[in-house]
């Protein structure tokens, strides 16, 4: 497959559908100049519960939202949010097959304090590049570009959860689906925590 310029969000442990063209990419620019759209997955995930689908969302400062640029966007620490997102994950994945190899590496930005949102994320995706020992370089944009033209991928906008119903995905285990059936296009933590090292494999597919 053609390798490109790939555009994408800051996003909260992203989707698969985020690193499946992350892996396929030459070089990725991450948009940081762009004002901050509300309930994208910029500061929100989806895990897979004992309940089905479970978002898990970051508070922002109130007022944060109002034609703020993401790389300015304060996180909410007065808000217990970490704690809550650490139970959610564990109570969720601690039964998959490889939650004891990832747990730590993966849980570990949420013992932190961060105040900018695109700081947390950003170590967020290291670490899964990291987990997945793929090399590539991801530079932040300097200025809001609306078109970028037809020599690149842009997915800023049309990777939402709001698009999920439409990617298609091969099923993998999940522990939860003998009851609630496979859940597409989740945080790429459910791919990780139930496929270990087969994930880059899966990715490539």
């Amino acid at each position: 497959m053609e390798r490109h310029l790939l555009i994408l969000s800051t996003a909260y442990y992203p989707p698969v559908q985020y690193f499946t063209e992350i892996v396929r990419a030459e070089k990725v620019l991450l948009e940081q100049n762009e004002t901050y759209p509300r309930q994208t997955y910029r500061n929100r995930c989806y895990i897979y519960s004992a309940n089905g689908s479970l978002p898990l969302s970051i508070p922002v400062e109130k007022g944060s939202f109002h034609k703020i640029q993401v790389r300015d966007l304060k996180i909410d620490n007065s808000r217990k949010w970490q704690r809550e997102h650490i139970h959610a994950i564990r109570s969720a994945y601690n039964s998959a097959s490889f939650y004891e190899f990832y747990s730590e590496q993966l849980l570990k930005p949420l013992e932190g304090k961060y105040k900018y949102l695109i700081d947390l994320n950003m170590d967020i995706l290291g670490i899964i590049l990291n987990i997945l020992e793929f090399d590539i370089t991801i530079e932040k944009t300097t200025s809001f570009t609306k078109d970028y033209g037809d020599n690149c991928l842009d997915i800023r906008y049309s990777l939402s959860p709001k698009n999920d119903i439409t990617y298609k995905q091969n099923e993998y285990f999940q522990v939860f689906s003998p009851v609630h059936g496979f859940k597409p296009n989740l945080s790429i933590i459910d791919l990780i925590f139930n496929m270990g090292p087969e994930t880059w494999t899966y990715l490539r597919t």
